[in-house]
């Protein structure tokens, strides 16, 4: 696989991922509005949110290592779109607060997945440069979302645009399982890990 490949496939993964995982922080005013939220209730949205993301980046990061990135970027990504269609299904608070805590926490397998696909794909002395790459994808992706769910809403409901990112998210899925590949995909971890 080309460098040129790698970061792109890379890169368009991270851009579906932040769209999904943003456009909860795009939405809050209308969540505000639509579930009659106090700021408290409304932080707590975005700390569920942010607080899935940092205690499953461990476990997400050692999933990664057992079954290799391939396995473990496209199921993230299909599973980020059901997180997503659980905050726009949220039929109460606290599920609002359960759906944002799922979507963060399977946002998490994006850090090790998508790091260690360019590790293992580009030659040394272009990590750090094709890693920035990559990582362009999560400022681009909540700059969407931000375009993305607002536009639809103005139009629609707000809901409407997590169906659209939840259903784009499903076609890179798809696209990254056909086309990414890797000689050893887990093999490594398997073969090195101890007993």
């Amino acid at each position: 696989m080309g460098l040129h490949q790698i970061v792109s496939l890379v890169f368009i993964w991270q851009l579906a991922a932040s769209i999904c995982y943003y456009a909860v922080l795009t939405v809050t005013l209308l969540i505000r509005d639509q579930y009659v939220l106090s700021g408290t209730q409304l932080r707590l949205v975005v700390t569920a949110l942010t607080l899935g993301y940092a205690v499953f980046l461990l476990p997400f990061g050692a999933i990664t290592d057992w079954f290799g990135e391939h396995r473990t970027l496209t199921a993230g990504l299909l599973a980020l779109s059901l997180g997503a269609f659980l905050v726009f299904q949220a039929w109460s608070y606290p599920a609002l607060l359960v759906g944002a805590f799922i979507l963060g926490s399977l946002y998490g397998t994006a850090m090790p997945g998508s790091n260690k696909a360019i590790f293992n794909h580009t030659p040394p002395g272009t990590y750090n440069f094709t890693i920035s790459m990559k990582q362009v994808g999560v400022t681009a992706g909540s700059g969407v979302s931000a375009l993305l769910v607002t536009r639809i809403a103005s139009v629609f409901l707000w809901k409407v645009g997590f169906y659209v990112a939840a259903a784009n998210v499903l076609v890179v899925a798809t696209v990254f399982w056909l086309v990414y590949w890797n000689d050893d995909d887990g093999q490594t971890a398997r073969v090195t890990r101890t007993p």
